[in-house]
Parts: C-alpha cells; structure tokens; sequence
C-alpha cells in the first residue's frame, strides 16, 4: 500500500484535532508543531530505508546481497563479482566448468560474509586481501589484515584454471572444498 499525500494530511488534521481536545477538556498542552516535525522526519526515514512503505529499496540479485541473502549455483562467468554488503553471499563452485585458460571471479564482503565452496580436483588459485575481517581457506589459512594465497592440488601452470580473488573489509569469507 502507497502512502499518499491525502492520507498523510488526514493524519495531521486528526492529530491536530486531538491536541486541541487534549487542550481542552485534559489540559495537556502538547507541542504539535514539534511533534509533526518529528513524525515528518521519521516518515522520511522509513521511506528512505523501505521505499514505499512494505516495499524494500535494498534490492539484491544474483551477483550482490545488500542486507539480503543470495546463492549462486555453478553458473558463473569471466569477470564476474559477487558482493555481500551487511548480507550474505554463498557461491557454489564445486560443478564450474573452465573452458577458457583463466577464468577470474572476484568475491568481496564488506560487513557481510560470503561462503564460496570449490571442489579439490578443479584448477584454482585464490588471492586474498583482508582489512579487519577475515578469509578461512581450506588449507587451515586465515587472517585479519593481509594478503594470502591458495591453491588447489589439481592447480598446474598453464592448464585451465579459476582464479578467485576474495576480499573483505570487517566481513568474513570462508572457502570449503570437497573432493567431488
């Protein structure tokens, strides 16, 4: 439901007119004038964070999670990066197929957490970067602040290979690996 302007002016009017009965018959002087200031300033609040009241503006897709939650599913492509942004990102690599020689994807968590799951016997090589949060690798690896590398056993120079950079900025990301 929209709120619009008719109905936002017939609350005014009502809370108006129960000041003055407040007035009038209880003897309690309330300030409308701020109090109407105060209900503006927060109506303009909630319909910045939610829209159009009930309708959130935090939209997510399949590549960002802003205060939401999105999976994605093996589907992926060169270049593309996923982001968790006070939400939650998991993408699932353990099926990915590389037919191209390098096939790069970024995940970042800024206040958010990511969960990327790879599967041992694909190519891959991961970058890390952490500033306050922190990257669990399968390899038992894990930081707070810095940079870190990984690679699978399958990993050979010059064969197919995934390249994954992960970066999180006060989030966390952990990468788990089976051997599919």
């Amino acid at each position: 439901m929209k709120m619009s302007g008719s109905i936002i002016l017939g609350i005014i009017f009502i809370f108006i007119g129960i000041s003055f009965i407040a007035k009038v018959f209880f003897k309690i002087d309330l300030p409308v004038f701020k109090i109407l200031v105060a209900l503006f300033f927060l109506y303009l609040g909630f319909k910045m964070l939610f829209g159009s009241f009930g309708e959130s503006s935090f939209k997510h897709d399949s590549h960002n999670a802003v205060f939401s939650e999105t999976r994605v599913n093996g589907h992926v492509a060169d270049g593309d990066e996923y982001n968790a942004v006070f939400g939650k990102v998991m993408v699932d690599l353990r099926n990915i197929e590389l037919t191209e020689p390098e096939t790069e994807i970024e995940v970042n968590a800024v206040f958010g957490g990511a969960e990327v799951l790879i599967n041992s016997n694909t190519p891959i090589k991961i970058k890390t970067d952490v500033a306050f949060g922190g990257i669990d690798l399968p390899d038992g690896k894990s930081g707070g602040f810095g940079s870190s590398g990984y690679t699978t056993p399958k990993y050979e120079e010059g064969s197919n290979v995934l390249y994954l950079k992960l970066n999180a900025v006060f989030g966390g990301i952990k990468v788990r690996e089976s051997g599919s």
